[in-house]
């Protein structure tokens, strides 16, 4: 049977169409985002979580510099969290050009206790028992476990985990490469726990996020039963515990 060049050239056109998507797909440029996180003052801000908002895959810590990058991002309009202990988080919306390296400054502001009446020359655990009355309070009614400033400087922790790896019913597990804590022992759940920083719920909140020398006390409650009221988040009907982080105490 003859095949005539009109039939070709169909032929050649179809195989075109056939091959049009897999070469588009071939060519998806992905776009990248840098940037820096300061503080008020403009000092750079070392160890910030720099997290996009709906993915646990892209995020990135800033070096000493205050500087981060987060390449091989699809384009588009997205949300950019930074986060550390003892500074209030803040989310910007960035929208990411494709084949493009966007920038980006963020600025952080400092969460500082501040409480009335406290003297200059007053001593330490003084100034802990006023500044944490809640968590001293708590602490002598024995419901949950607590773990002081003291107590984690004999630690001497390497990260968050190491504060609170002996608290009964913690379980220390690792998820995509990263540490994660777990409450209850022996439990088929996969129930992370809530994060509280300073009276404030966090969010999606990972260990890592937390450095030891910005740590003044820690409580953990292993269980519903035993959160107090303030810890409770009223738009979850089951959690399985709860970690409350306080920030360090100035001076």
């Amino acid at each position: 049977m003859a095949i005539s060049r009109s039939m070709l050239a169909r032929g050649a056109a179809i195989s075109v169409l056939i091959a049009a998507p897999a070469v588009a797909g071939a060519q998806t440029q992905y776009a990248s985002l840098v940037g820096v996180v300061r503080d008020s003052a403009g000092h750079p801000i070392p160890g910030v979580e720099v997290r996009l908002n709906g993915t646990s895959a892209a995020y990135a810590r800033t070096n000493d510099s205050g500087g981060f990058r987060l390449p091989d991002l699809a384009a588009g309009p997205v949300k950019v969290t930074a986060r550390r202990l003892g500074f209030a988080p803040t989310t910007m919306d960035v929208k990411l050009r494709p084949g493009r390296v966007d920038s980006l400054v963020l600025s952080l502001t400092a969460t500082v206790v501040s409480i009335d009446g406290v003297l200059v020359e007053d001593e330490y655990d003084a100034r802990s028992h006023r500044l944490l009355a809640g968590f001293w309070d708590r602490r002598s009614r024995g419901f949950g476990n607590f773990v002081t400033r003291d107590e984690i400087e004999k630690r001497d922790p390497h990260d968050f985990v190491d504060i609170v790896r002996m608290v009964p019913s913690v379980q220390v597990l690792t998820k995509n490469g990263r540490k994660v804590l777990r409450l209850g022992r022996g439990s088929t759940r996969d129930c992370p726990p809530q994060y509280w920083v300073d009276g404030l719920r966090i969010e999606s909140a990972s260990p890592d996020e937390f450095v030891p020398q910005d740590v003044e006390a820690v409580e953990v409650y292993s269980g519903p039963a035993t959160i107090p009221p303030q810890f409770i988040a009223r738009f979850n009907s089951y959690t399985c515990g709860a970690i409350v982080i306080w920030t360090r105490i100035p001076g």
